[in-house]
């Protein structure tokens, strides 16, 4: 290496920083991501073709993504060449660990659609990495219909030329740097190196050299990754499934044709745009066939995303006759033609990445991730010490990597190959070890040393995964050149349950990962959410019981925060506009709440037969609890946009949908359940119930009533108190919440009147609707008023509001409406006659012949002071603030007036903005609250 050991220093520091500042502005980004090919089996393990006969034939994979895949997963994935094959996409990340657990993740999800497939099917489905284990026939049949016209042609002519060859299923790493490293570097370069170009240029430079650079160590990928020793033979024309003296069988097949693998293709940016022209004019590179093991790509889109477009377009030209086609011409023909010119303007594109398409997929989580930072780490070092290991990229050195990439697919790590840069004899586990120990400097500076263990264990004499698999094949095998089903069932079953027990380990890891883990968290909601949807489904997403790894946070204010962001991030809104509310959304929340609590230990009822969520945790055993603590995670929609869903801590305050009303209380609850629940009983008397549609009023199945109601009707005993955690700092800078004794009801209905449609310069026409509502707006108002508390001097009153009135439609002057809607919401005061209230409604629009429709109608409560419970709470909060607490009453409607016996408080914490704008939550009333649930809990137990 020509760079001292200060230098690679300052670099790595560097490097960290670039990644931090683009986590931060680039947060989609990353610096790798994979591409996962499968094989998708029947249970014989025969690659499965078409469903159906006739005309109403399809091909599975079409079958698979249009009936069984998720909507949310529809953009990780696409076809492949053939029936049976299927392609999954990571994100990209920033840690080579988050983005292997990420490909496990999606392999999860195959298992789990593939469950269900297969009970539609009646029959137990799999996917295979690397080759079929049984010989196939292919033609154009072969190619799945859901392919569009000019993609199916270009799949029409791969299989032209290399057949089954194409059946093969393999992982291809994507890399890249962190853009501000790349933007600080350019900016940085002398002006004699940097005038006359601009960053594109140099981003072309870094990827086309890397390019070339890594290929100097495909033979390494290939031996490290290999895992495909089983082919596919026929013996006296029945079909076999062989245990050759072959590491990768899939390498040795796939193509990688010598006439794409042009001398100088990766010498310069020049030569690459020269030589591909030069293909693409001969028709040797056509689609995006440009099977190199290494290449240099681009953030543009697939090129055969823009040709569907093309060929679609023509036709629809054609049609209209807005063009005349030659005799000769056809919509195909001429769609080819813009085929080639769409590659010939897609080859001169500025570089994001390389791509690395050797590992044969297949292998276990642990070397996963070391051959992915191998690879990562090797590029980060071409950048900074770009006079390391230098390949030429000619004939002679092309040559030398085609055999030793070959030597590498027969032998693995047993080959003796040649050196990249001198053509000297180098056994494979040497040139690996020597790789090793270049790379530590920097990789320990990086704190990714450890991440290559495994490959390190093979430098020193390990097995790959090919030579474990043989071996453990030679001792169950009388005869290994005839593999019996049932072994090959077994080792695809295993595989299914090491998937399983990874997803585990995944979960219980994923704090570590820090800010690495946000993107992983969203799709394991999404895949949690969809597991509670079908319980068959064989993967759950979940830690095992207590097995989540505990982050180390400074305090606990800290951990509450980091929980509370994760919350605000899923816009789980309820109140919006018709239409626009995110039911899914909600559940996702739920489905955080519920796993977060489960994996902790606590008993949890995720309550779900409703249109609505809710989670309920207790303590083991301590289903007869007096105290039950109460909250919601659905918020309103946000303002201005979804921007309001991206939590950011500014001084005190942590800002975003939600934070104040009421998720940071909700991250506070669940955290202290956590904790008590780790240190083991005994245990307080405390539930959690937390809802999921507080917001629009709690009228349907799961609000509280309806958790109540279902808990009273299994026998459990109701709760003497219920705490609703909504905000109790009104002004925003309390570290102490009001413990609020009342708390005022809710109820809201709708007058509807109605009326016939005719023309409104006719005598004929219908009703005046607007006129009937207007006036059934006084008459509620004047018969309401004197049983409400409408003004008080202390501000404890009820409050009557008409939210809306529709009646018609905007810009239909002539015609009258048919029917016409008021809305009405009352808030009452404990004080307040509510049947008295409803009688008088009822009374007015059966005489004035409206329709009512009452949607909620909940009194307001007040508790009882002498309540034991409230004595414990009051008490608790004296001893942690040392000074009395403040009593409050609370006017918007909450959770509390559904308690039973009306012995609902509402005692929260601080914050400003709910429902608006500037929606933020207090930070310091945080730890507070936090020791006095904790002094709650020891006054209940010490309780007789």
């Amino acid at each position: 290496m020509s760079l001292s050991p200060s230098e690679l220093q300052r670099f790595a520091e560097r490097y960290l920083l670039a990644c931090d500042v683009a986590r931060q502005e680039q947060p989609r980004r990353g610096t790798s991501g994979l591409e996962l090919e499968w094989n998708l089996l029947d249970q014989s393990l025969r690659p499965l073709e078409t469903v159906g006969l006739g005309p109403v034939r399809r091909s599975f994979i079409d079958v698979l993504m249009e009936d069984h895949l998720p909507p949310w997963l529809a953009d990780r994935c696409q076809r492949e060449v053939f029936h049976w094959m299927i392609e999954w996409a990571t994100y990209p990340h920033y840690s080579p660990v988050a983005t292997v657990y990420e490909a496990r993740l999606l392999e999860a999800c195959q298992i789990n659609i593939l469950a269900g497939a297969g009970r539609a099917y009646r029959e137990r489905l799999h996917a295979w990495h690397g080759n079929l284990l049984f010989p196939v026939q292919v033609g154009h049949h072969s190619i799945p219909g859901g392919w569009d016209l000019a993609k199916q042609r270009y799949l029409q002519r791969c299989v032209d030329l290399y057949g089954a060859a194409l059946a093969t299923a393999g992982t291809h790493a994507n890399l890249s740097l962190p853009e501000p490293l790349l933007a600080w570097d350019f900016i940085h370069l002398p002006p004699s190196q940097r005038q006359g170009r601009h960053l594109d240029d140099y981003k072309n430079q870094v990827y086309i050299g890397a390019a070339r650079f890594l290929r100097a160590f495909t033979a390494l990928f290939i031996a490290t990754a290999a895992s495909t020793p089983l082919r596919a033979e026929s013996d006296g024309g029945e079909p076999v499934v062989a245990l050759t003296e072959a590491d990768s069988v899939r390498n040795l097949v796939f193509p990688n044709p010598v006439d794409l693998d042009l001398p100088g293709l990766y010498r310069s940016h020049a030569d690459y745009v020269r030589l591909s022209y030069e293909l693409v004019r001969q028709g040797l590179r056509f689609g995006n066939n440009n099977w190199t093991p290494t290449r240099a790509r681009s953030f543009v889109e697939p090129v055969e995303r823009l040709i569907a477009t093309t060929s679609e377009q023509l036709r629809a030209l054609y049609r209209e006759g807005l063009y005349a086609l030659g005799e000769a011409a056809s919509p195909e023909e001429m769609a080819a033609q813009i085929e080639q010119e769409n590659l010939m303007a897609r080859i001169d594109i500025p570089m994001a990445r390389v791509e690395v398409r050797m590992d044969d997929g297949g292998t276990p989580l642990e070397l996963d991730i070391a051959n992915l930072a191998f690879k990562e780490l090797l590029l980060i070092l071409h950048y900074a010490d770009p006079e390391y290991m230098p390949f030429a990229y000619d004939a002679p050195s092309l040559e030398r990597a085609r055999r030793n990439e070959a030597a590498a697919a027969r032998h693995g790590l047993r080959a003796e190959i040649e050196h990249p840069l001198d053509g000297s004899p180098i056994p494979m586990r040497r040139f690996l070890a020597q790789t090793l120990e270049d790379l530590r400097p920097l990789a320990q500076a990086l704190d990714r040393w450890e991440l290559l263990f495994p490959l390190l264990e093979m430098a020193r004499g390990g097995p790959n995964q090919a030579e474990r698999l043989r071996e453990r094949l030679r001792r169950e095998m009388d005869d290994p050149g005839r593999i019996p089903l049932e072994a090959l069932r077994a080792l695809v079953e295993e595989r299914e349950a090491q998937v399983m027990r990874d997803v585990e380990t995944i979960v219980a890891q994923l704090p570590r990962l820090g800010p690495d883990a946000a993107k992983l968290r969203h799709l394991l909601v999404h895949a949690r959410s969809e597991a509670r949807r079908d319980p068959q489904a064989p993967v759950r997403f979940r830690p095992p019981v207590g097995g989540r790894v505990q982050i180390s946070y400074p305090d606990k204010t800290s951990e509450i925060l980091d929980l509370a962001q994760q919350l605000v991030r899923i816009p789980s809104v309820t109140v919006a506009p018709e239409g626009q509310g995110r039911p899914e959304e909600v559940y996702r929340a739920a489905t955080l709440i519920y796993d977060d609590l489960f994996s902790a230990g606590l008993e949890v009822q995720f309550f779900e037969n409703g249109p609505y969520p809710a989670v309920l945790a207790t303590f083991p055993g301590a289903t007869a609890a007096p105290v039950l603590l109460c909250g919601h995670f659905d918020v309103v929609a946000p303002e201005p946009d979804d921007s309001h869903f991206k939590p950011r801590i500014e001084g005190d305050y942590l800002w975003g949908r939600g934070a104040a009303d009421m998720k940071t209380v909700v991250a506070t609850y669940m955290v202290w359940m956590k904790d008590r629940r780790r240190r083991g009983p005994p245990y307080p008397g405390v539930q959690l119930l937390l809802i999921g549609n507080e917001e629009i009023g709690e009228g349907e199945p799961y609000g509280t009533p309806h958790v109540l109601e279902a808990l009273r009707r299994s026998g459990a005993p109701m709760p003497r108190l219920l705490i609703a955690g909504e905000r109790t700092g009104e002004q925003g800078n309390e570290l102490w919440g009001q413990v609020c004794t009342a708390n005022r009801g809710l109820m809201r209905f709708e007058v509807l009147a109605h009326g016939t449609a005719g023309h409104t310069g006719l005598g004929a026409a219908g009703a005046d609707v607007t006129a009937a509502l207007t006036d059934a707006r006084q008459a509620l108002m004047q018969r309401m008023a004197p049983l409400l508390t409408l003004e008080s001097p202390d501000g404890w009153q009820s409050q009557l509001r008409f939210p809306y009135l529709r009646v018609g439609e905007r810009g239909i002057y002539n015609i009258s409406p048919r029917e016409g809607v008021l809305g009405v919401e009352v808030r009452t005061i404990p004080e307040d006659n509510l049947q008295a209230l409803l009688g008088e409604v009822r009374d007015y629009c059966q005489g004035a012949g409206l329709t009512l429709r009452v949607e909620c109608a909940e009194a307001g409560v007040a508790c009882d002071p002498q309540n034991p419970y409230l004595g414990h709470l009051l008490a608790a909060i004296r001893e942690q603030s040392g000074q009395e607490p403040a009593l409050g009453r609370k006017l918007p409607g909450t959770s509390a007036r559904f308690a039973p016996g009306g012995q609902g408080v509402v005692w929260g914490q601080s914050g400003v903005g709910p429902h608006a704008a500037d929606e933020r939550h207090f930070i310091p009333s945080i730890e507070p609250y936090y020791r006095a649930l904790e002094a709650l809990a020891q006054r209940l137990l010490a309780a007789p």
